[in-house]
């Protein structure tokens, strides 16, 4: 996601005219917990990103929620396995919205172990604003705001893909916990939603292919895995994440 939200002198790089203004989206955010809304309460390092480059950081394009992540509701936060199509959902840039379809799956259907490529990102209770321990498919897109990837993109708000956290914060690939199960949201047009009272990851639409979800054109960007690695490792220093 492209956009020149401060002004900084700089020329505004491609906008989509889907997302609201940072100071808009930021407001929304606060309004959420302001308003009384409870139930929401809620460039040295590129060298080392190369170097980190490791198999258990490998995807097979693998998109969803695991287990009991939770998603603001009209009826509040609620398990993303027990929503159903029609149910409506706090969205990022589009208030709530209705669900137009969900998927749910096991991680792994094989006998064998699961392969490392397809172990989930574990999120310890804090490490992206969630309030309890959840976990990742590989390849979920998590939205991040940082001032490093303002420097990188022009937008402080970015995509990047949940592998791209191991290591960071505590957060690191493990495999799968017992007959675990992905839910995949989808909606109209693909979303932003909030999980777990402050987390936010990308819903795909209903046009979106689930098996190739990478493949897929798609109104956000997901960032490439060098540049989500410069912002996810700068979310460990002081300076890497934006107030």
């Amino acid at each position: 996601m492209s956009r020149l939200c401060r002004n900084r002198g700089r020329k505004a790089p491609k906008i989509r005219t889907k997302l609201k203004p940072c100071s808009e989206r930021r407001a929304a955010i606060g309004a959420i917990s302001s308003e009384g809304m409870e139930m929401f309460d809620w460039l040295e390092l590129a060298a080392a990103a190369r170097a980190a480059q490791t198999p258990a950081r490998l995807g097979v394009g693998q998109t969803g929620l695991i287990g009991a992540v939770r998603v603001a509701s009209t009826a509040g936060w609620r398990s993303a396995c027990s929503i159903v199509p029609g149910d409506k959902v706090l969205t990022f840039d589009c208030g709530m919205q209705p669900v137009a379809q969900v998927h749910s799956m096991p991680l792994w259907q094989e006998g064998s172990q699961c392969p490392v490529n397809l172990w989930p990102v574990e999120v310890p209770a804090g490490a992206l604003g969630n309030r309890d321990l959840m976990y990742l498919a590989a390849d979920q897109a998590v939205l991040i705001e940082s001032d490093v990837a303002e420097d990188l993109t022009g937008d402080p708000f970015a995509l990047i893909p949940a592998r791209s956290l191991d290591g960071v914060r505590g957060m690191c690939r493990v495999p799968p916990p017992a007959q675990a199960e992905v839910t995949i949201l989808q909606f109209e047009s693909e979303q932003i939603v909030f999980a777990n009272s402050g987390a936010m990851f990308h819903c795909p639409s209903v046009t979106e292919d689930l098996i190739d979800a990478g493949n897929t054109p798609a109104g956000y960007d997901v960032l490439d895995m060098e540049r989500a690695r410069l912002i996810a490792q700068a979310l460990d220093t002081p300076s890497g994440a934006a107030a």
